[in-house]
């Protein structure tokens, strides 16, 4: 169980980790209920109750008393159930534990997990009626999302967070929903969201713009405060996001109102880390709209919430653990940055250098620290940091925000050597990303336009 639990860097789901692929290669197939249960954290009734087993079959799987689970039926019917892709078994099939996995592309350890799951029925796997197995076990699969995206980016992860939503939101319109089921809105808006951040992370804004509107008619039947604070806050970094590359104000005017209601709304909830976020997206939308003064207020303010949720000793949920002081300290480096300080930006994006990071923000925060010393006009040390930032970012391990940064970089110091070989490293990592499965289709788009609850 404690292997089930610790993903290595390079597994970008459950399905796609070393010891579930171990497992299959070795025909060890009454650990692969155990392995994701584990790793999910769900009893063993709750996983029974998913699959449409009962407790005591699950449980003579899991030991071995029982090979019902080597009939391939019920191998497929186990997968269908949890979401997992039919193509994570090829190390089953093919004895190999590295059977599918393609080192070579440049997108990253899993492609072929995009490549094969995007050809899945968006409709497998979903549930005839939701029970609270399905709602605990889809609250799980968010929380593992919101974790890898923190540690991997958003680039590898987008096929694996599509698929689950693909499931849940059908659920959420179409099936019969059982006595759990009124919690159902609320856990498909807080995936919705998750994989508008994965999609926003991996450079498709379109598709999650669709996923908030999805969102937002999730929470409004969910009629959960937290869900809708939430909601505004992911709307007003969508709006920054859109006003980073939009010549107008209104977006960061757009993101400073959805901040100032999400505010209203939030003013009586006891969450420190919920105002410490909801102060970043205000210090952001200050620095986009040039005003110094309410960027250094909500800055110091951010500070003082976080104090006062490490005092209280807060166990906020999965959205909300990001929020740090590494956090107040990026996101007022960047401010700086857009308040045309870049020597303090620089300062400050070293100082987050020096401590100990996921590889993901390690080289987020290294292509910040390139864009400050290219605005302080070092262009060779703006060109050296982005080199460094390059081998983590041809894996998959960044945003593509990351990605136009580091391209932008490349166009203004063309004239040094090492500026064109990024130059055709980043181009060939937007090429990938712009022909992979996980961009956003006409499907997507005409069916996040539908609302997924009808009751």
């Amino acid at each position: 169980m404690k292997a089930s639990r610790e993903m290595t860097p390079a597994a970008v789901w459950l399905f796609d980790s070393p010891l579930l692929r171990q497992a299959l290669a070795q025909v060890n197939l009454p650990a692969l209920p155990a392995i994701v249960r584990a790793a999910c954290g769900l009893p063993q009734r709750d996983l029974a109750a998913i699959v449409g087993w009962s407790p005591a079959a699950l449980s003579y799987y899991e030991r071995g008393a029982r090979d019902g689970l080597f009939d391939i039926r019920a191998a497929l019917q186990f997968a269908d159930a949890v979401g997992m892709p039919r193509a994570a078994l090829l190390p089953l099939v093919l004895a190999d534990p590295q059977a599918g996995q393609d080192k070579a592309s440049s997108a990253g350890p899993s492609r072929h997990l995009s490549d094969h799951a995007a050809g899945a029925g968006p409709t497998a796997g979903v549930p005839r009626t939701v029970t609270a197995s399905h709602l605990r076990y889809w609250r799980a699969c968010t929380d593992v999302l919101y974790e890898r995206r923190h540690s991997i980016g958003g680039a590898l992860l987008l096929t694996s967070a599509r698929q689950q939503w693909q499931r849940v939101r059908p659920a959420a319109r179409e099936t019969g929903i059982g006595p759990d089921g009124s919690q159902l809105p609320a856990v498909a808006a807080e995936l919705a969201l998750c994989v508008a951040q994965i999609a926003l992370d991996a450079g498709h804004p379109q598709l999650a713009r669709h996923l908030h509107i999805q969102a937002r008619a999730l929470a409004g039947h969910a009629a959960d405060t937290m869900l809708t604070v939430h909601t505004l806050a992911d709307e007003s970094m969508l709006a920054a996001e859109q006003a980073r590359a939009d010549a107008s104000r209104e977006p960061a005017r757009h993101a400073l109102r959805l901040t100032l209601r999400a505010q209203e709304e939030s003013r009586y909830l006891p969450v420190p880390r919920l105002h410490t976020l909801l102060a970043l997206r205000h210090a952001t939308a200050a620095a986009l709209l040039g005003d110094h003064t309410a960027f250094g207020a909500a800055i110091r303010r951010a500070r003082r919430e976080l104090d006062r949720g490490q005092r209280d000793n807060d166990d906020p949920p999965a959205w909300l653990r990001y929020v740090s002081d590494t956090q107040i300290t990026a996101t007022e480096a960047d401010g700086c940055l857009n308040l045309s300080d870049p020597g303090r930006s620089a300062q400050l994006y070293q100082q987050l250098l020096g401590g100990n990071l996921s590889p993901r923000s390690r080289a987020d925060h290294t292509v910040g620290l390139a864009s400050a010393l290219l605005r302080q006009g070092a262009t060779e040390g703006a060109i050296n940091a982005a080199a460094e930032a390059l081998p983590a970012i041809e894996h998959g391990i960044a945003s593509a925000r990351s990605l136009s940064q580091l391209r932008a970089i490349c166009d203004a110091t063309s004239t040094l050597p090492a500026a064109d070989e990024i130059r055709r490293c980043c181009d060939t990592i937007h090429r990938t990303l712009a022909a992979s499965p996980t961009a956003e289709s006409q499907n997507d788009i005409e069916t996040a336009a539908t609302p997924c609850h009808d009751q």
